[in-house]
């Protein structure tokens, strides 16, 4: 929690002019980002097809699905070869502004990328042998090494994200950043009217996908390459909701409560308990 809550007062406190060389580092960590998150999602697309192979009874059914997933690891590789760019270039701003620990971050997320795209390609040769092959047992191999190599990329792919958080992180101190605020409380509501009005925002999910008796509403933003959830939560024993905001969401962890997947619980209010509640904002 203390990690957060420094990473909360240095960006309420530093100046738009101590960020200001620093801006086009955080335009490439952000699109990187955006690379990842597409593969990401790619990936979780292709386990499912792969996953929903194995349920199929004759063989033209399981190359079917087969054809599918590849398409989808194909476009999950390209996603992973951009976000290993993007993260290229950000290593290439950090060095010009000589923000070493930033340049190092973003060199590891780069490296971390390039990993997932070489896991993604093995994957693709693997479910394209199983497109067109005849034999059951052969089929089975190749689709359970295409899903072994996904697993592969998935994790390197977020390993790859959590450095991009760390050269973001670091960035402060590149700026001349420091902290002014003594180490007095945020006010949760001014906290999150900052967050809602400057932060981006990615998407909202809504009460009627929730689905849920007392989840109503959540909301997620990104705001100096961090995640913030805005949530809606019903007061018990009333019809009212009250909003709380969530800090420094782990990108794992909001892939997890958006896609949910494999280990992940069934119901969106059991993954926001599982990835989401813990980061609850210090804040009053």
């Amino acid at each position: 929690m203390g990690k957060r809550l420094l990473s909360i007062i240095l960006f309420l406190t530093v100046s738009s002019t101590a960020f200001s060389q620093a801006d086009d580092v955080i335009s490439e960590l952000e699109d990187s980002f955006e690379e990842y998150e597409n593969a990401f999602k790619k990936c979780k697309q292709a386990l499912n097809y792969i996953n929903e192979a194995f349920n199929q009874s004759t063989i033209a059914d399981v190359q079917s699905q087969a054809s599918y997933a590849e398409g989808e690891i194909s476009s999950a590789k390209r996603y992973a070869g951009y976000a290993e760019d993007e993260a290229n270039d950000a290593e290439r701003e950090a060095n010009d502004i000589d923000c070493d620990n930033s340049k190092s971050y973003a060199g590891e997320a780069e490296d971390y990328f390039y990993t997932a795209k070489r896991a993604l390609s093995n994957a693709l040769s693997e479910i394209s042998n199983a497109s067109y092959e005849e034999d059951g047992d052969y089929l089975t191999n190749y689709l359970s090494n295409s899903r072994s190599y996904i697993n592969k990329a998935i994790q390197n792919l977020n390993y790859g994200v959590d450095e991009l958080n760390k050269a973001a992180k670091s960035l402060n101190n590149c700026a001349g950043a420091n902290i002014e605020s003594g180490g007095k409380s945020i006010d949760c509501d001014d906290f999150t009217d900052y967050i809602t009005s400057n932060g981006y925002r990615k998407i909202n999910i809504s009460i009627y996908t929730l689905d849920s008796e007392w989840l109503q509403d959540v909301t997620a933003y990104t705001y100096d390459y961090k995640t913030y959830v805005v949530a809606k939560i019903k007061v018990p024993n009333s019809y009212t909701t009250r909003t709380y905001i969530f800090c420094d969401i782990p990108s794992t962890n909001w892939s997890n409560f958006q896609y949910g997947g494999y280990s992940q619980r069934e119901t969106y209010g059991e993954r926001f308990h599982d990835n989401i509640i813990d980061y609850k904002c210090n804040c009053e």
